[in-house]
């Protein structure tokens, strides 16, 4: 799928996302803007902004924010979220800006494995002592739950068995660290966060990760009835009476210096 096809899976149910998706990842968001010290009068980029979540908690920081994604509708969302906002439509393989312009470049969850190109654009658009936040999910899942809901989604996809394996070996001991190099940067030792999505009950869950963009490919391979089934069953085991459903999630998480 090439980055002008990423808004037919992830763009379908932008507003779900937005509204009940993305809010939910606001630690990881948090843990990778302390790290990378996105502060007052800083110029900011995140890669794969998504509906903008991220942008915003950067602005709200003091920063100067600017978001790029290959989704139009995540888009929208982002613009109205933080209306200041430098957001544009584009491929993280070719940024749209110049060489030396941020102090610091993020995206979580956003580059992959097989994204070295992305992390070359990103070393590019730095300036000099810039760095770069990049999380992912850890290779292992030890301590993690949030594996299930792919799993139920995976189960249904040929695709996804495939592309998630080639997506997340970004996680794999040492690969980012590789990528990150290869780009020129330094990185640092890797760094994680755990905490719980939260669900009021399964229903809710499963309108979560129906929005997600893998959920869209099994669903065009096996039907949205099936995939729901699949994601239900598999997270419901998850779900605790009076207080909802509950999966504990894992983020491993590196900053790369741009060497002066």
């Amino acid at each position: 799928m090439s980055w002008k096809e990423v808004d037919k899976g992830w763009g379908d149910q932008a507003k779900v996302w937005a509204a009940v998706m993305e809010p939910r990842w606001w630690p990881e968001f948090d843990a990778v803007l302390r790290a990378t010290n996105v502060g007052q009068d800083m110029d900011y980029l995140d890669i794969a902004c998504g509906s903008g979540l991220m942008v915003n908690m950067a602005s709200r920081r003091g920063a100067r924010v600017h978001g790029l994604d290959a989704s139009d509708r995540l888009l929208a969302l982002a613009k109205r979220r933080t209306p200041t906002a430098d957001i544009r439509h584009g491929d993280m393989n070719a940024l749209p800006w110049s060489d030396g312009s941020f102090d610091v470049a993020t995206s979580c969850r956003g580059i992959w494995g097989p994204n070295q190109d992305a992390v070359h654009e990103a070393a590019r658009v730095l300036k000099p002592g810039g760095c770069l936040g990049l999380s992912f999910f850890s290779a292992g899942r030890e301590g993690s739950q949030v594996g299930k809901a792919f799993h139920a989604i995976r189960r249904l996809s040929e695709h996804e068995i495939d592309w998630s394996k080639q997506l997340g070996a970004i996680g794999l001991e040492g690969r980012v660290e590789e990528m990150c190099e290869a780009a020129g940067l330094i990185a640092s030792e890797r760094q994680s966060v755990q905490f719980d999505l939260e669900g009021a009950d399964i229903e809710h869950e499963v309108r979560a990760w129906m929005s997600a963009g893998p959920a869209w490919m099994a669903i065009q391979e096996r039907g949205a009835e099936e995939v729901e089934r699949s994601i239900r069953e598999e997270l419901s085991e998850l779900e605790e009476p009076g207080v909802g459903v509950r999966t504990q999630v894992l983020i491993e998480y590196v900053v790369a210096t741009k060497p002066t």
